[in-house]
């Protein structure tokens, strides 16, 4: 190189540019790298917080803790508040954060809530897109919290594009937020608000399944369960209390099912505020609702009185004002190793206990009762044998009905009876209870009516002018073919349906009424009569007569066995008497027994006369003997 060429280097020139740019370079380098870390650090954060909210058993409020602990907080940022739109309401909820709102474990400090569309949280939820504000001072819409702060930026958690939340976080730094920090909010919430709809999804599958959807309370599935474990885990004795509303089924008929299940929802709101702290409170079905207590028999009594009187409180607002029901009660207890559906049905039948003794009362199961059931049992699995096998046990006997002044036979009833070969004469309402119960209740009628009509066919010349009464179950009202096996049978006896009459009971009304009333039209349209049985025991017998075809009526015998002494019973009788001839209907009272009673009877005016004063039920050759001798 030529000389000339060489440069010249003055003394400072370039003295400190290699390494000032050096210094500047690793500075860059060193910078990059450190954001590389922080954002490698919050890839992990992300990763970590995938996996957690796999968690299938995570709930929403496990999730949104986890959103402001697990994530937020390994962000290195301040704070974070999590809001859950009430939409309903039009608000927003605080339920979780992290910070000075958070200074111990799930606790937040003064939680506020927003309107939908108020502050940068509110208009984020009404919008469903992001703020990141540098500068909260130049913001009107800022609402402070606990402290006022610099900078803020509020993600939406969209589910399906509805806004569900919002994650909202603040800083003490101007302009701190950058791309990065909203690009991991946007990932934080979207998987957030897909977990938070499947966790909501689960929960109402749960409660779908484990909740009555009338009531709230736990339904039957959900009873049995946790009944099951209190009982395997038992340390001392689990109390099971059931109540059943006396008289629902009546009330529903009158006012209609939305007052029905309007009642139910009070029913269930009372038993939860009266059940005692750690209490199981379901419904079990219809109007039966079912307490279980880890309490002794004892102290089960007591809750149980509380719980009847709680129950019978009449109503004094809303649409169920002035209305009075009661319950009876069944209580059960069991130990460790009980089976929860024994002790499930020994309350039931204790219960039904309860309801046989005249209801509004509690009965408890014991070894009297267990005897009862097993003896209930027997004569329900001997009954299917007896009817099946066409046994002569069932048979039936006749008690006359006499005219008065006259005191000739008119009519007479054909009562049910049952010669156990072992256990010996079971009353009706042992076996016609278990029959209905059953579903057998179907056959034992066509083989009682079988018998009787092949004996009506035989007297056939001596009991011309007489009516037969046959009852009829509520259960065979509520099956269409009734009426058309009944006509068989008459038909195959030889007996004209105009000898014959059906007598029911007000209970034989509830369920389908379309079909009760088809069913009675049929009874008359045939030639039959019809007779209202135990007339004013009922919850709306004045409305029964105006609806349906009777022509008969019949005063149930407590109000007879009241006569001649009791005012009450004097003005029920002479009432229904008066009634009976305003609608042109055939009054007859059941029960007489004194001379007594008939003579007020007589003085009323009562066509009509059943009891023992004349003839108690006999056998139908004692009947044919009565017949022969009148």
């Amino acid at each position: 190189m030529d000389p000339e060429e060489v440069p010249i280097i003055r003394e400072g020139s370039f003295s400190s540019t290699p390494e000032s740019t050096l210094a500047q370079s690793q500075e860059h380098l060193g910078q990059t790298i450190n954001e590389l870390q922080h954002k490698l650090q919050d890839m992990k954060v992300l990763q970590d917080f995938t996996s957690t909210l796999m968690l299938f058993h995570q709930g929403v409020d496990e999730i949104l803790w986890d959103v402001a602990r697990l994530a937020v907080a390994r962000l290195g940022l301040e704070d974070c508040v999590i809001y859950l739109c009430d939409h309903e309401n039009g608000e927003l909820v605080q339920c979780s954060a992290y910070g000075p709102k958070n200074p111990h474990e799930r606790q937040i400090l003064n939680p506020i809530r927003l309107r939908i569309g108020q502050g940068i949280v509110g208009s984020v939820a009404a919008s469903g897109k992001l703020e990141m504000i540098a500068d909260t001072r130049k913001d009107p819409r800022y609402v402070c919290d606990d402290q006022p702060r610099l900078s803020e930026l509020a993600v939406p958690i969209l589910n399906d594009g509805k806004v569900i939340g919002v994650i909202d976080s603040e800083h003490s730094q101007l302009d701190f937020f950058t791309p990065w920090h909203r690009d991991i909010f946007l990932a934080i919430a979207a998987m957030a608000g897909s977990r938070i709809a499947a966790a909501r999804f689960e929960q109402e599958r749960y409660r779908l399944a484990t909740q009555d959807p009338l009531t709230g309370l736990a339904n039957r599935g959900e009873l049995m369960r946790e009944l099951k474990s209190r009982l395997d885990n038992a340390t001392s004795t689990v109390a099971v209390i059931l109540l059943d509303l006396d008289y629902f089924g009546d009330m529903n008929d009158s006012r209609g099912n939305d007052a029905g299940d309007e009642l139910l929802r009070a029913i269930s709101e009372r038993i939860q505020k009266q059940s005692p702290a750690g209490s199981l409170v379901a419904r079990s079905g219809g109007d039966e609702f079912v307490v279980v207590l880890n309490v002794d028999l004892e102290q089960s009594k007591v809750e149980s009185e509380k719980l009847r009187e709680c129950i019978s409180q009449v109503f004094a607002e809303g649409s169920l004002v002035g209305l009075h029901i009661a319950c009876s009660a069944g209580i059960s207890v069991g130990i460790n190793g009980n089976s929860a559906e024994d002790i499930l049905n020994q309350s039931n039948f204790a219960m039904y206990e309860a309801k046989r003794k005249g209801r509004g009362q509690m009965c408890v199961h014991d070894s009297v009762m267990a005897n009862h059931r097993r003896r209930e049992q027997r004569i329900v699995q001997d009954m299917v044998r007896a009817l099946e096998s066409n046994s002569k046990a069932f048979n039936f006997h006749i008690q006359p009905i006499y005219s008065l002044p006259s005191c000739k036979i008119v009519a007479a009833e054909v009562l049910a009876r049952w010669m156990h070969p072992e256990l010996g004469p079971i009353g009706p309402a042992e076996f016609v209870l278990a029959a209905e119960r059953t579903g057998n209740i179907h056959l034992l009628g066509e083989t009682i009516f079988a018998q009787a009509f092949e004996c009506i066919h035989k007297w056939k010349s001596n009991v011309q002018g007489i009516l037969f009464h046959v009852n009829v179950s509520p259960i065979q009202i509520q099956k269409e073919q009734f009426v058309p096996q009944l006509l068989r049978q008459l038909e195959k006896a030889q007996v004209p349906p105009n000898m014959i009459a059906c007598e029911v009971t007000e209970s034989a009304l509830l369920g389908d009424e379309a079909l009760a009333l088809r069913v009675l039209d049929s009874i008359v349209q045939h030639g039959m009569k019809l007779v209202l049985d135990d007339f004013g025991t009922g919850y709306a017998s004045l409305s029964t007569l105006m609806r349906y075809p009777f022509s008969s009526i019949k005063i149930d015998r407590q109000f007879v066995k009241g006569l001649p002494h009791e005012a009450s019973a004097r003005t029920i009788v002479s009432t229904v008497l008066a009634l009976s001839r305003e609608m042109d209907l055939v009054c007859t009272a059941e029960g007489v027994e004194t001379n007594a009673q008939l003579q007020v009877l007589q003085d009323m005016g009562c066509p009509l006369i059943q009891g023992r004063i004349f003839s108690d039920a006999v056998t139908p050759d004692a009947f044919e003997k009565i017949l022969q001798s009148r």
